[in-house]
């Protein structure tokens, strides 16, 4: 099964090589950026063959470049998200964090990662720096209704779900089962019309 993930890995290489051979040429980069760009997209092609020991191993070299790369560090929670690994995928998103306390996708993906391991109480702690700094992140919005529905506090859950709805410019919200009366693990979508 490995020989078959390595040569996903060859094919998913291509455009990597394509990307660095265009760096060398055409683009006007220094030598340890033309280096880092490669490393990210050799470790990403690691990810999409599914070597993730590899991938991390790519990306704690772009940290002895950068040792507060930001990018490195959410690309880093979302290998071990995308794997169902949520506590593995905490401290890079804390880490984003400590680089920029104002970074909302590090604060929306870290409540993402409490969510799932049914920390709720953190992730609405999480989500408040994501609502304060960015008032109509629909999807944060959303997950606060998520996360106010499962500790039992139904109001909360219900204007976090509606703020969700006004902010949302397609119309589109998903939801648990407070105002779709959906069982609580399940997810509907609804279309709501401005």
């Amino acid at each position: 099964m490995r020989w078959i993930r390595l040569l996903r890995y060859c094919f998913y290489m291509i455009p990597v090589f394509w990307s660095l051979i265009k760096d060398l040429i055409w683009e006007d980069l220094s030598s340890e950026e033309i280096k880092i760009n490669y490393l990210f997209g050799k470790a990403g092609a690691y990810d999409q063959a599914d070597l993730l020991d590899s991938s991390v191993r790519v990306y704690e070299k772009v940290l002895k470049i950068d040792p507060n790369s930001i990018p490195v560090f959410l690309n880093l929670g979302g290998l071990y998200y995308r794997r169902g690994m949520f506590e593995a995928a905490v401290p890079y998103y804390e880490r984003v964090i400590r680089a920029n306390p104002k970074h909302y996708q590090g604060h929306y993906w870290l409540a993402m990662c409490y969510w799932k391991l049914r920390r709720y109480y953190a992730a609405i702690h999480t989500l408040e720096e994501v609502i304060e700094s960015l008032p109509t992140f629909k999807d944060a919005l959303n997950l606060m209704g998520e996360c106010y529905e499962q500790i039992g506090e139904a109001s909360k859950a219900e204007h976090y779900y509606l703020k969700a709805i006004s902010a949302d410019p397609n119309g589109i919200v998903i939801h648990g089962g407070l105002l779709g009366n959906a069982a609580p693990d399940r997810k509907s979508e609804h279309r709501v019309k401005h």
